[in-house]
Parts: C-alpha cells; sequence; structure tokens
C-alpha cells in the first residue's frame, strides 16, 4: 500500500509562492529526496507559461531483483487546465527525479500555446523600405 503525503508548503528559502503539491510514495523513499523532488519540480514549473494548479508525484522505491531500474518518478502538474505528465525509471531515485524533471520541462515547454514559434514558424520581419518592392537589376 502506498505511503500517501500532502503538502502545500515550500521550503521557507523559496522566492516563489509553493505549489499546491502532494506525493505518493512508495517503498523505502525518506523525507530528503521528497523534498529534493519538490525542489526540482517546484523550480522548474515556476518558470511555466501559465499558471500551475497542481502537481501530482509519485516516488517508488523497490528492490532490484535482476532490474536494471529499482526507482521510479512520476509527476503530473495542470498547467492551467492542461496537464502534463513525465514519468522515469532509473538506477537511483536521484536519477528518476532528475530525467523525470528534464521529460517535465519538455512537456511544458510543448504544452505552450505559442506553439508554431516552438517548432520554426517565426513571422518574417518586414524590410526597412516600408514593403516595397526590391529594385530590379537590369
Amino acid at each position: 500500500m502506498p505511503h500517501q503525503t500532502r503538502s502545500t508548503a515550500g521550503s521557507p528559502t523559496e522566492a516563489s509562492p509553493a505549489l499546491p503539491m502532494s506525493f505518493s510514495l512508495s517503498g523505502g523513499v525518506d523525507a530528503d529526496q521528497v523534498q529534493r523532488a519538490r525542489a526540482v519540480f517546484s523550480r522548474l514549473l515556476a518558470h511555466a507559461h501559465e499558471p500551475v494548479l497542481s502537481v501530482r508525484a509519485a516516488l517508488t522505491l523497490a528492490p532490484a531483483h535482476g532490474r536494471s531500474s529499482a526507482a521510479e518518478a512520476s509527476v503530473q502538474a495542470d498547467v492551467n487546465g492542461r496537464r502534463v505528465h513525465a514519468h522515469a525509471e532509473a538506477a537511483s531515485l536521484h536519477e528518476a527525479i532528475a530525467v523525470a524533471a528534464d521529460r517535465l520541462e519538455v512537456q511544458v515547454a510543448r504544452s505552450a500555446r505559442d506553439w508554431e514559434s516552438r517548432r520554426g514558424r517565426h513571422p518574417r520581419p518586414s524590410r526597412g523600405d516600408g514593403g516595397a518592392p526590391a529594385p530590379s537589376r537590369s
């Protein structure tokens, strides 16, 4: 049965307001790992293009038993009504949190409403001559 913890308070050293963030823990996850995940995800989501309404994260630490990945980190964020999700499995929880954060950063960027600029569709700048046609070479 996973351990549930819910906390909306951030650390006193954070400059941004605390995000509503809840964690679901499974296995031998300790408080330091939860605080690290909270700090990493909060720092990343502080730069979101729209308000972050809620964040849910799941951290799992299981015995390896012949598997290459013994830790999982999963995070779902509600960015002004748009759900973004990232999941990672790794040998350590530290690495799984880092990979999930990298993937979350990509998902948050993709969910931005100005997706065309990210795909390279920028409006062409107008010429300084007021849009008149270029002189022809004869």
